[in-house]
């Protein structure tokens, strides 16, 4: 068979198999389109929260003003005691809830610290953080205005004083996510999570035998056939994925507001070797699985794993060694490191030649491998 009819035929496959073409193509948009939704606003704000105050006094009011107008939260009702703030937690009317205790006012004149308690549901990190943060911010302003007063009353100047509030001031300035965003911190990671998921879906149900029956005569003619089957859907793939790579590092971070920073070339560097390997690694799945609903059931299983020992979402420092070693056999985990460090952090590409070298490995690796077991299951037939 000449590689004309080969490639002929792995094209018909691919085009012919619904499942594949809608991983493929329709997996491929989809993802890009809704993933970043959720994270499109990158932070949340004005988190609604309740306030129970048992001061009264004009100084609680005003912090409760002040409270309410950051940007991280506003107050949606204010409540006699803590045990009634149970049911709007429960019926998600309330996010958070502040206490502010008995005795505020007086323990600010007395220049004692007032300890002001913030409640709320810890799973949501990103809104617990936020309700934390706002508060923070607003006791720093009140404290500061209330030292400021202080020393005004003792006949510190008023420039002096807005000074010598604080012992040192604080410019934080953010490197790498500059909105300080979930939208920046993720989407990036997960756009390369998809491009292997999906392209080991396709992988592997196109590397599902075809079944032929083999003879002693003809296995030397199946034998290659099958090789250059391997060759053509490994070219075949790794075109269409070149595109859908350079949509995901291009056009759709542009989109959706992530900044990128590395030059096209670099990234194509990077994820060459990246195709090479998911192919091979997704053929190695086709050739131990023979049925194409397993291959898509365990591969998405596998995604939330994945994402977390990938060491974006949760630092590889922090994870136990042994899975630290697993992950570096996922492309994903070596990919993901290296385009964050090139189009997010601005690394140089000297800098990835380790992350290089480990992709060209699993490269030969996995298609070497894959080309090996094709060979002995068409011999063995």
């Amino acid at each position: 068979m000449s590689w004309r009819d080969v490639f002929i035929g792995e094209l018909r496959r691919l085009f012919s198999n619904p499942a594949v073409v809608f991983t493929v193509f329709g997996g491929i948009i989809i993802y890009s389109l809704l993933y970043p939704l959720p994270y499109a606003n990158q932070l949340p704000r004005e988190l609604d929260i309740a306030i129970v105050d048992h001061d009264q006094s004009q100084q609680s009011r005003t912090f409760i003003r002040m409270l309410d107008a950051t940007p991280q939260v506003q107050v949606v009702k204010q409540l006699g005691n803590e045990t009634e703030s149970s049911p709007y937690f429960a019926s998600a009317e309330i996010e958070g809830v502040v206490t502010i205790p008995q005795h505020f006012y007086r323990d600010l004149l007395l220049g004692k610290s007032p300890v002001v308690s913030v409640g709320g549901d810890a799973s949501f990190f990103l809104t617990y953080g936020t309700i934390v943060e706002g508060v923070v911010a607003t006791g720093s302003t009140l404290g500061a205005q209330v030292k400021v007063r202080r020393a005004l009353m003792n006949d510190t100047p008023m420039p002096i004083a807005a000074t010598q509030y604080a012992p040192f001031s604080l410019n934080a300035v953010p490197v790498f996510n500059p909105t300080t965003g979930y939208g920046d911190y993720v989407v990036p990671g997960v756009f390369m999570l998809i491009l292997q998921q999906t392209l080991l879906i396709a992988s592997g149900m196109l590397g599902i035998s075809n079944g032929n029956v083999n003879t002693n005569a003809n296995a030397a003619k199946i034998t290659v056939r099958n090789s250059k089957s391997l060759w053509a859907r490994t070219i075949i793939l790794t075109g269409i994925y070149c595109i859908m790579a350079m949509y995901y590092l291009g056009a759709s971070l542009s989109l959706n507001g992530v900044n990128r920073m590395a030059e096209p070339l670099q990234l194509a560097a990077v994820m060459l070797p990246f195709l090479l390997a998911t192919i091979g690694l997704g053929s190695l799945i086709g050739i131990a699985i023979k049925r194409a609903e397993i291959i898509t059931l365990i591969v998405l299983l596998s995604s939330m794993p994945l994402l977390f020992i990938a060491g974006f979402v949760w630092p590889s420092s922090a994870l136990p060694t042994w899975l630290s070693v697993i992950a570096q056999f996922a492309p994903s985990t070596v990919v993901i490191q290296a385009t964050l460090q090139l189009n997010q952090m601005g690394a140089d590409f000297q800098s990835q030649l380790g992350h290089l070298t480990q992709l060209w490995l699993q490269a030969a690796a996995y298609l070497g491998l894959a080309f090996y077991l094709k060979r002995k299951a068409t011999h063995a037939a």
